[in-house]
């Protein structure tokens, strides 16, 4: 008799250790907490979700860590932002990684940017390196054909909040795809969100309809999505052209002081009173261009940033059309 309460316990110890890989969560990293975000919110509690970059950082000049190699040697999913941002750093994360499953070609790997409506950059956005150029003209010549330098597309499109759908709906295909046991939780998940998103998006356009047509300056080519969506025209960058493949010795590109002179200059002529720019960036520099231009400095978000109390996609557009349309207000030349 006395052997039955041993037996029954052990039973249920061997019930939970067959159970448990059922019951197991997706280990999902971001390279962004933006990414992050949403990933929580379509995976609910049946992930667990982590990223590599803080709100509050630059994305493009990130340094690899030891811990990234931790976090991404037990993902089962990685969840990029794709498009060139994280070019500089996150191909030497994955080489120190040992996890064959979230390689590029492999299935625990998502371009977030995948359905995402995306803007090209122009000739005018970017700059090849000499060495580029060069081979580019050597195959030119070769097959006695102009061939043209891709320039890719601008990797900022999380900052048009309706993109926010197609990020979403990316990561709810692939947690259907790796966790199907899920899927009818995800998809109503998802179905939550786009729900509210439509909604939101609703209401921050009408927010931003008094400032239609309005020019402003944006410090980095990451307000264009904002811009475009609300009809806000960009006059100029602060920055100059990007370097087309992003790397660790590229990665600062300030303007050289006749650059700055020009820049002013047109913003004078123009009447253009506001720079927007990333919270990130060099405000000493932009301020000085500002006040010399006898304009505004507002540096807004970029991402979801837990650390400055902006915690899901929701909150970081709220936190930028509430400073932007105040900025815009404070600006605006009286008709």
């Amino acid at each position: 008799m006395t052997t039955r309460p041993a037996a029954s316990l052990l039973l249920v110890a061997l019930l939970c250790v067959v159970a448990a890989p059922a019951e197991a969560k997706l280990r999902v990293v971001a390279t962004t907490e933006t990414h992050a975000a949403l990933a929580r919110v379509v995976g609910g509690d049946r992930v667990s979700v982590t990223y590599l970059v803080k709100g509050s950082q630059d994305p493009h000049a990130i340094l690899p860590k030891r811990s990234f190699s931790v976090l991404l040697n037990r993902a089962d999913l990685l969840i990029v932002n794709g498009q060139g941002l994280e070019a500089a750093w996150l191909p030497t994360a994955l080489a120190e990684s040992t996890n064959g499953r979230i390689r590029e070609d492999k299935s625990g790997y998502l371009d977030a940017s995948t359905g995402a409506t995306l803007i090209p950059y122009g000739p005018a956005d970017v700059r090849a390196s000499v060495l580029l150029r060069v081979l580019f003209a050597v195959q030119s010549a070769v097959v006695s054909k102009q061939t043209e330098i891709p320039v890719g597309s601008n990797h900022h499109y999380a900052l048009d909040p309706s993109n926010g759908m197609a990020i979403a709906q990316a990561i709810l295909d692939k947690l259907v795809l790796l966790d199907p046991t899920n899927a009818d939780v995800f998809r109503a998940n998802y179905e939550r969100f786009a729900s509210k998103l439509t909604e939101r998006l609703a209401e921050w356009d009408a927010q931003m309809k008094p400032f239609e047509g309005m020019q402003i300056v944006s410090a980095h080519r990451s307000w264009t999505y904002l811009a475009r969506r609300h009809g806000l025209q960009i006059l100029a960058y602060v920055e100059p052209p990007e370097p087309l493949i992003l790397a660790v010795g590229n990665l600062d590109n300030p303007p050289d002081r006749d650059e700055k002179a020009e820049l002013v200059a047109k913003m004078t002529q123009h009447g253009v009173k506001l720079i927007v720019a990333e919270t990130y960036q060099n405000q000493a520099m932009l301020g000085e261009i500002a006040r010399q231009a006898g304009a505004s400095l507002l540096a807004l978000p970029w991402s979801v940033s837990q650390a400055d109390g902006i915690d899901d996609y929701f909150a970081l557009f709220d936190r930028i059309y509430e400073n932007l349309t105040r900025a815009l207000q404070a600006v605006r030349t009286p008709s």
